[in-house]
């Protein structure tokens, strides 16, 4: 999957996901998202993004490079994620049960999303 192929659909993808929550808050009486949302919503976006970008150029350079790119790109992601997370928590007083449940809303169905697209051209990689 090319690099704009990627960045259309994960745009697609991301609106989905992060809309979800924004329409059905309405619908319940407790506080589905923070008011950090979407904020953390963009930074992950633009993260994701950048990994997957990284990494697939790894991918395509070949050799040893691939793994390195795919692993490194995963591990930069969740470092700068939860570090971000951290500031938020330790910055905000409000609710920080529902701004830990987006957090992780967000980080996991953006990280299967990438990683899925990463193992497709792996696939496409090995069948050459």
């Amino acid at each position: 999957m090319t690099i704009p192929r990627f960045s259309f659909l994960f745009l697609i993808y991301s609106l989905v996901v992060v809309g979800l929550p924004l329409l059905f808050e309405g619908q319940v009486s407790f506080p589905l998202v923070s008011t950090f949302y979407i904020p953390l919503s963009l930074f992950l976006f633009c993260l994701t993004l950048i990994v997957y970008i990284l990494s697939y150029l790894g991918i395509k350079k070949g050799g040893q490079t691939s793994v390195i790119s795919l692993l490194g790109g995963l591990t930069m992601k969740m470092i700068f994620s939860l570090s971000l997370m951290l500031v938020l928590i330790l910055k905000t007083a409000d609710n920080q049960k529902v701004l830990a449940g987006n957090f992780f809303y967000l980080y996991f169905l953006f990280t299967v999303f990438e990683v899925t697209c990463l193992l497709r051209n792996l696939r496409d990689q090995n069948k050459t």
